[in-house]
Parts: structure tokens; C-alpha cells; sequence
């Protein structure tokens, strides 16, 4: 949404989704002591299938049938974005039925339906692909079966650390020596450091065979392309700019992709960061091809590091992991999220009291905003608030009567708006302002004072701004968390350059200008923490998330630099996906495609109570948070 900056999602892990369970679609009940029989597979008729999609969209969208014509594109007419496209194929794919993978999964039915942007598109692929699809089931075969039993109660949060751990590549095969299948013959890209590495590496291929070339950016048309862009003497990440050479790198047919990167220094900058999470969600959207995050030790000899990365290179299997690194000492190792249980510290000094303040950005609306109220209701401090929404009035809109966006449309076009572009504008502007309301309105009676401030977290001069401000009216300010956070969502090869960038930056480079901000503290005391609001998108990667998967990597990043010279703590919390009544992104709809492939959602109230816990007791600079598989069944 365009305001969409104050909320921050949580996108899950991909766990093969192919192996996960498919949802039986509920029916009602019958007599007492029978179940229903299953409908029968009929034919269906592309008229038929029409009648199902346009019912369906009408249902979830709130759009009169008058408005579905089937030739209008989804987004740019309608504003259906690719997450509410994976929720309504979603839902038909429980009404119709869809084509099955061996492993009885529609994953890849609904994966290729939410690509295609017209109504008509989705019919045309349904009578293809569904010629005796399932009967469509009547309306109360969709709702709660009142002879269900009761959900479970939600499952606890579980607390993961991010270690580094020995990943040595597999041994050659002892069939292939003395002559290893190698490099000989391949067109090999090296996009050039300006230092001493690419020469080396560029005669270390040559002496393999290889037809090496050095290269100012990625270019399509290479075997492999190897990207020293990163080593540059710099201070900025090299993303969001370089997405669009690696995008046709990609895209091209290139089977070997290395991002070579070196770690952060608060002097020098992070400029690799992001580029491992963005390895991790483009290694899944192109499974058939090499592409791995390399980070190394720039001190060591060029001809040692052009060795590791020739390894690499050869390895070509792209199994194993897309983000791996190598020690002083040669050790190949890869990052990986371990169970590490918060182990509480003796009572002393509390982390905030009532005196104390804390900035949030993204804190009026989505999961930062049920941190505030934690925060403010737990300790009573202080509470300023950052977004991009104006400050609404007190007063309630016109539009109370329509609780959720799919009944404010209709309302909308009640009062005679006629536009998709109008109402969808207008909808996301009375939705945001009635949760900024709703959080200002919770605060009000649990803070020690509530002030919200209008800014774009992107924009270094608005930010100081503010943080001078806070400094001004109450002498300090005690900790900060940074939530502000948008999704574009979408496969890498169909993402375009400005919402990778919008991505990216709201997350990178909201957090760098609140860190310099933080650290101009001048006589008055340092933040005790910065808490920066990730996502394990960044940590596992996530199909068509390639930008909010780096934008999160990132934060890790830049919270392990910052905590070497950070006078206070530095914490980066990579969330799993809360649930629906959270106030984030992952709606009902996706709530059950989560359930579909057995991924447990955040509670609220425990995912506020493990941020606090942490904040209490916890020292790891990152940690992952996500409710714990099979919790609820305890």
C-alpha cells in the first residue's frame, strides 16, 4: 500500500512446499453420524470458470461484477497485487481444485496462476490445464465448520542464533584425477575490483582452460560471472544499484553467479551488504543454476583468495548453501540458525523504566506498533513514534460502518468513487489512519507521554530532525527500533529496479540514518539499544522476495558492525510471519496458505513478550524469532 512503510512483514522459509499437506476444504456438516460424500469431478466449461473467478474476486475484492471485466489487468487496473493474487488463486484452488505435483501439492498450480495478470489469462490457463476439475463448492462448503474443534492454543516463540559453522565442499571424485572436469573452455566474467584480486583470479582461470575477461559491471553471455564489485574502496552497500545487472545476468542464462564480499567495518562500510540474502532467494528461484555469496578475507594473498574462489567456481553443483564464507585461517564456513534458548541474567538494573524513552519507526501501524504498546504498558516510558501516515484526526471517518478493506470498497463505491486507482488510494489512506488512531488511543493510557511524528524514515535530514527533537523535549532518548519496512513482492525476473530499490532503502538506509542520529548524542547519555526488525527472509531467502530478503540481510549486516563501536547494545531480530490479528501483512487468506504448508505463525502477545525478554536478558547481536513447529500440540 502506499503508506505501506510503517508496517513490517515477516515472510517465511520456503520448507518444500511440495512435501507439506494440502487443506481439505471444509463442508458443512451432514445428518448426525455421516460425512458428506466429496463432489464428483465434472467438466467445465470456460464460461463456467468465469462465472467461479468473477464470483470469487467480487467476494474478496469487494468490486462490483460490473467492474471484473476479464480483459482488465489485475494490477495496473484493479490494484491486486501479487500477494492478494496468491490469496484469491488460493481460494479457488479449494473451490475448483487444481492440477496436483506428484507429491500432491497445488504449490506450483497456484505459484504459475498468480503470475498471469487478467481474469480472461486465468481462465484460458484453468480450461487448459482443469478439464474435469472438481465441481465448484457451494458457499457454506467455504466457511468454519462448527464441527471443528477448537484451534490450538498458539504455539510459543522459539529463539534461534545465527553461528557460524564448518562447511567444507564435498571431496573431488577420485574417478575424475588427475583431470577434475574444471573450467576449460567456459566464458568466465570477472566484474573488476580495481585491487590486486581480479588480475589474479583472472590468471588463475586462464591457467584452467577458462576464457576469462575482465568487466566494469555484469554482462549476459557468460558462462559464469564472477562479481568483485563489492571489494571496491567505498562506504555504500553496492544494492539496490547493482540489481539490475544482476537481474539480466540471471535472466540471461548465465549458470554461475559468485558475489564476492568482505566483512563490514564501521570505518569502511558494508558494502557486500545484503548480497547473501539476495544469493539465497535467487538460488531459489533459479534452482538450476550456481549462485553463491562469497565472503572472504581481503588481507589474505590474492593467488589464496583467487583459489577459493576457483573452488567455487568449479563446484558446480548448486546444491548446498548460497551464502558461505571463508576464515583467517581457509575454513569454508556458512551461517546457520541454531536453537539457543534466552538464558535470563540475575534481576538488576532494568533495561527502561518510566523515565526512559523510546523511538520507533513504523510504530503507529503493523507489528512495531504492538511493540510500543508492550513496551509503554510494561514499563511505562515515554513513547515516540515515526511513519509516513499524517497524524489523522481524532475523530472517527465516514466510513465506520466498513471494518475491513474489502467492505470499505464497496462503501466507496457507494459514495461514488469509480476508479480501482481512486478507491484503492483512498481505502489504504482510511485504513492507515484509523490504525494510527487506534495506536495513539492504546498508548495514550499506558505511556508516560505519546508523540507522533510524520517522516520519512528514508530521508537522513527528517530523521535527525526528529531524533534532535525527542533530544530537546526530554533531555534523552533510550533506545530505538527500527520496524519501518514495505513489500514489492515478486520473482526476480519480473521485479523491477524501482520497487527492489524502494525495498531495500526504507530498511538499509532508514537504519543508517537512525544509527548516525543515535550516535550525535553529545552530552546526554547513548541509546542503551538499537533494535533493528528483520525478517527470516533474509536469513533462509524466500521465492519472489529477492529485495526484502537482502534489504534484511542487510540489517544483520550492518547490526554486526555497528555493535563493535555502538556504545549500547545493537540487536537485529530476523521475525517469523505473525499472524493476521498482528496488524501486519500476512492476512487471513495467506494465514492458511501458511497452514498449508506448515508453517506456524507469531502470536502477538508472545511475539511482544520475546522482543521484551530479549531486550531484558538477551546479548546476541541477531537472533531469529519464529513460533516453534508443533508448540500448540503441548
Amino acid at each position: 500500500s502506499p503508506q505501506g512503510v510503517e508496517h513490517t512483514a515477516a515472510a517465511p522459509p520456503d520448507p518444500s512446499p511440495r512435501s507439506a499437506p494440502e487443506e481439505t476444504p471444509r463442508r458443512a456438516p451432514g445428518p448426525a453420524g455421516t460425512t458428506p460424500a466429496p463432489a464428483a469431478p465434472t467438466p467445465r466449461t470456460a464460461e463456467q470458470l468465469m462465472e467461479a473467478v468473477l464470483e470469487l474476486v467480487h467476494t474478496r475484492t469487494g468490486y462490483p461484477r460490473d467492474m471484473l471485466d476479464p480483459a482488465l489487468d489485475l494490477e495496473a487496473d484493479l490494484s491486486i497485487d501479487s500477494i492478494k493474487r496468491v490469496e484469491i488463486i488460493g481460494a479457488l484452488a479449494d473451490r475448483i481444485g487444481l492440477p496436483r505435483d506428484p507429491g500432491g501439492s497445488t504449490e506450483s498450480a497456484v505459484e504459475e496462476l498468480s503470475r498471469i495478470k487478467t481474469l480472461r489469462g486465468i481462465v484460458d490457463w484453468l480450461t487448459t490445464h482443469t478439464p474435469a476439475a472438481t465441481a465448484p463448492a457451494a458457499p457454506s462448503d467455504l466457511g468454519p465448520d462448527p464441527t471443528a474443534p477448537p484451534a490450538p492454543p498458539a504455539p510459543p516463540v522459539t529463539r534461534l542464533r545465527v553461528d557460524t559453522l564448518p562447511a567444507p565442499l564435498p571431496a573431488p571424485d577420485p574417478r575424475d584425477l588427475p583431470h577434475p572436469p574444471g573450467l576449460r573452455s567456459l566464458r568466465i566474467g570477472i566484474v573488476d575490483d580495481g585491487q590486486a584480486l581480479a588480475p589474479a583470479l583472472l590468471a588463475a582461470l586462464d591457467a584452467q582452460g577458462a576464457e576469462a575477461k575482465l568487466l566494469p559491471a555484469p554482462e549476459p553471455g557468460f558462462d559464469g560471472i564472477v562479481d568483485l564489485t563489492a571489494l571496491r574502496p567505498g562506504s555504500e552497500p553496492v544494492l539496490p544499484d547493482a540489481f539490475p545487472g544482476l537481474r539480466r545476468t540471471l535472466t540471461s542464462g548465465t549458470h554461475r553467479l559468485l558475489l564476492v564480499t568482505a566483512p563490514g567495518t564501521p570505518s569502511a562500510g558494508v558494502q557486500g551488504a545484503g548480497l547473501h540474502g539476495f544469493a539465497r532467494s535467487a538460488a531459489l528461484e533459479f534452482p538450476g543454476t550456481l549462485i553463491r555469496a562469497v565472503q572472504i578475507q581481503p588481507k589474505e594473498a590474492p593467488e589464496q583468495l583467487a583459489a577459493q574462489l576457483l573452488a567455487e567456481l568449479s563446484h558446480d553443483s548448486p546444491d548446498g548453501p548460497a551464502s558461505v564464507g571463508y576464515t583467517p585461517e581457509g575454513t569454508r564456513t556458512t551461517r546457520t540458525p541454531v536453537p539457543a534458548p534466552l538464558t535470563r541474567r540475575a534481576a538488576g538494573e532494568p533495561p527502561l523504566d518510566r523515565d526512559a524513552v523510546v523511538l520507533l519507526t513504523g510504530g503507529a501501524r503493523g507489528i512495531t506498533a504492538r511493540t510500543a504498546v508492550a513496551l509503554a504498558r510494561a514499563t511505562g516510558c515515554h513513547i515516540e513514534l515515526i511513519g509516513r501516515t499524517p497524524e489523522p484526526p481524532a475523530a472517527a471517518d465516514d466510513f465506520a460502518q466498513a471494518h475491513d478493506r474489502v467492505a470499505l470498497r464497496a462503501a466507496l463505491i457507494a459514495a461514488g468513487l469509480r476508479t480501482p486507482a481512486e478507491i484503492e488510494a483512498t481505502a489504504s489512506r482510511i485504513l492507515a489512519g484509523r490504525e494510527v488512531r487506534a495506536t495513539l488511543s492504546a498508548l495514550a493510557t499506558a505511556a508516560a507521554s505519546v508523540r507522533y511524528h510524520c517522516a520519512d524514515v528514508t530521508d537522513e535530514g527528517a530523521v535527525r530532525a526528529v531524533v534532535a527533537d525527542v533530544r530537546a523535549r526530554h533531555g534523552r532518548l533510550d533506545g530505538i527500533v527500527h520496524g519501518a519496512g514495505i513489500l514489492r513482492d515478486g520473482l526476480l525476473s519480473d521485479k523491477q529496479p524501482a520497487d527492489f530499490s524502494e525495498v531495500f532503502t526504507t530498511k538499509v538506509a532508514g537504519a543508517r540514518h537512525l544509527a548516525a542520529a543515535a550516535a550525535e548524542h553529545g552530552p546526554a547519555p547513548a541509546p542503551r539499544f538499537l533494535a533493528l526488525f528483520g525478517s527470516v527472509a533474509g536469513v533462509y531467502g524466500n521465492r519472489g522476495q529477492s529485495d526484502y530478503a537482502a534489504a534484511n540481510d542487510a540489517l544483520d549486516a550492518l547490526a554486526h558492525t555497528w555493535a563493535e563501536s555502538f556504545l549500547g547494545r545493537v540487536l537485529s531480530v530476523d521475525w517469523g510471519p505473525w499472524a493476521a490479528q498482528s496488524g501486519g501483512m500476512v492476512t487471513p487468506e495467506l494465514e492458511r496458505a501458511y497452514a498449508r504448508r506448515g508453517i506456524p505463525l507469531i502470536a502477538p502477545e508472545a511475539g511482544t513478550a520475546a522482543f521484551l525478554d530479549e531486550l531484558a536478558h538477551g546479548t546476541d547481536v541477531q537472533v531469529v524469532l519464529m513460533a516453534q513447529e508443533g508448540g500448540g500440540d503441548e
